[in-house]
């Protein structure tokens, strides 16, 4: 039995709470596909897990509303400067960050 499962099936396997490990850089090698297909899910309160820096994929998760915590080193776009929507729901206090710097 195969564990490797199609994009569109995505959504019947992530569910609201679960935790959530993306690896990749934050610019390059992100599963952006992935990511995408999460947030199609309607998934929420995710806590997720980066392995060890993030970017886009993060933001746009927490942009989408669908994390509630978020372990990091960084969370960055290397040289085009912070994640946007990152800085802004740990700065409202609308996502709970675990810094491992």
């Amino acid at each position: 039995m195969t564990k490797l499962i199609g994009l569109g099936e995505v959504g019947r396997y992530i569910q609201s709470g679960m935790t959530v490990g993306i690896g990749g850089g934050p610019m390059l090698a992100a599963p952006m596909a992935l990511v995408r297909e999460v947030i199609r899910s309607g998934a929420r309160d995710l806590r997720l897990v980066a392995s060890s820096t993030g970017g886009v994929p993060f933001d746009l998760l927490i942009g989408a509303g669908c994390a509630a915590s978020v372990e990091f080193a960084q969370i960055i776009f290397n040289e085009y400067g912070p994640a946007p929507n990152f800085r802004r729901s740990a700065e409202a206090g609308r996502v709970r960050c675990l810094d491992h710097t």
